[in-house]
């Protein structure tokens, strides 16, 4: 190799090398943005529901593989309109509101569930879960 292709050659990596840099933290930054949007929307969509205990609770969903269950509240029109899911230690990872006319609403940290701030007794959880007729897993 000449001289002068290992001075490319060397000036490529390097490039390479800094744009690898640049990426860390720009990727830690978007990861940031993702958590508090879903954060945003899972707050707002608890607000909806409101207190776990209420006369709307409707349904449930235990899923297996997943390692989070789901409490289900009825709306008019609507036996499953906004959803609530919950991890064993008791964070909101995912909820779903389905009070519009075209495609869900939802905001999930299903894929990093750890990021998800908001918790709740997850001993109440399983009472309303055991209440409507969920099995034990």
């Amino acid at each position: 190799m000449t001289r002068r292709a290992l001075t490319r050659l060397a000036v490529a990596a390097a490039l390479a090398l800094i744009v690898l840099a640049a990426l860390v933290p720009v990727g830690r930054w978007e990861r940031r943005r993702h958590v508090d949007e879903e954060l945003r929307g899972l707050a707002e969509i608890q607000q909806l529901v409101g207190p776990l205990a209420r006369p709307s609770l409707s349904a449930y969903r235990v899923s297996v593989g997943f390692g989070f269950d789901c409490l289900l509240y009825r709306r008019p029109g609507n036996r499953f309109a906004l959803e609530l899911c919950f991890d064993r230690q008791g964070r909101l990872i995912e909820a779903i509101d389905r009070r519009g006319r075209g495609d869900p609403r939802i905001a999930s940290l299903r894929e990093e569930p750890a990021a998800s701030t908001i918790r709740v007794d997850r001993a109440l959880v399983d009472r309303l879960l055991r209440r409507l007729g969920a099995p034990r897993l």
